[in-house]
């Protein structure tokens, strides 16, 4: 394996960790200030900016998830991620936005890892290990390889922070995902999501009102996959006595329910589901 796909495969892990820690956020939690004096995306007359300062305060500001995913796109679509590897920036390519919504937000970082990754694999081993130049500044004696890595650990903290910022605010907000009159095709995946955060009790609940049974989360598990898992054998039977696919695979481990009981070690899960 080249240098580049191995930056590659750590990159697109990196991405995919984030990109599913933000399903199902809304403008309310995206635009949160859980803190006076916090930064964050502002509107103006010519559209939305972030809050900076060229020497921030020590220590800098709380930031909102709202601030901290226009950074990330900053980051990967800059400029400086073609022309410090040698690169011209595509026509398409465009120039970072600052995304007033969590839909904006999503096509903007969408649009951003896909320019970052065309850039990152695009690189030759000699782009890696020769020093950037002048056009670096500071960083000239650098070379390619310490430039992806920064990227890269740029993407990874700072998608991190978003996730630790949305613990922090389910934590501090009342779960009201599974409260109100849903219908399936308003949330398509919810009997999925009552199975990831434990509320098995609503499981026959959903089923009963038309919600998919086979649905997954956004990381790719469906009810099944976590009731075998978990080793919920009531929950997994009444799953499978209502139709239940045990052979979907789930999008971390690419296994199917019994590959999950046998994953974790749920003997009583592996018994049942080796009789089916």
């Amino acid at each position: 394996m080249t240098t580049t796909q191995s930056l590659l495969d750590l990159s697109d892990f990196a991405w995919q960790r984030l990109r599913d820690r933000l399903g199902g956020l809304t403008d309310e939690e995206y635009f949160w200030e859980p803190f006076d004096g916090c930064w964050t995306v502002r509107a103006t007359d010519d559209g939305f900016v972030a809050d900076w300062d060229r020497i921030p305060p020590e220590p800098p500001p709380f930031t909102t998830l709202a601030w901290r995913v226009a950074h990330i796109v900053d980051v990967l679509q800059a400029e400086r991620t073609a022309t410090w590897f040698g690169q011209e920036p595509a026509a398409d390519d465009g120039t970072p936005p600052v995304p007033g919504s969590v839909a904006d937000a999503i096509d903007a970082l969408d649009h951003a890892y896909a320019v970052w990754r065309r850039r990152l694999a695009a690189l030759t081993q000699d782009d890696l290990d020769r020093p950037m130049g002048a056009i670096a500044g500071p960083y000239a004696e650098d070379n390619g390889a310490d430039f992806a890595l920064h990227i890269l650990d740029e993407l990874i903290h700072h998608g991190a922070e978003v996730g630790t910022v949305r613990d922090f605010y389910h934590g501090t907000h009342p779960d009201n995902r599974f409260t109100g009159k849903l219908t399936p095709g308003e949330r398509p995946a919810l009997l999925a999501e009552a199975a990831a955060a434990r509320h098995w009790e609503l499981i026959p609940e959903l089923a009963d009102q038309g919600f998919d049974l086979n649905a997954k989360t956004t990381s790719g598990r469906t009810a099944a996959h976590l009731a075998a898992g978990t080793g919920n054998l009531e929950i997994l039977r009444f799953l499978v006595e209502r139709g239940a696919d045990l052979s979907i695979t789930d999008g971390q481990f690419q296994a199917d329910v019994l590959g999950w009981a046998k994953w974790f070690q749920q003997t009583e899960a592996i018994k049942y589901l080796e009789t089916l």
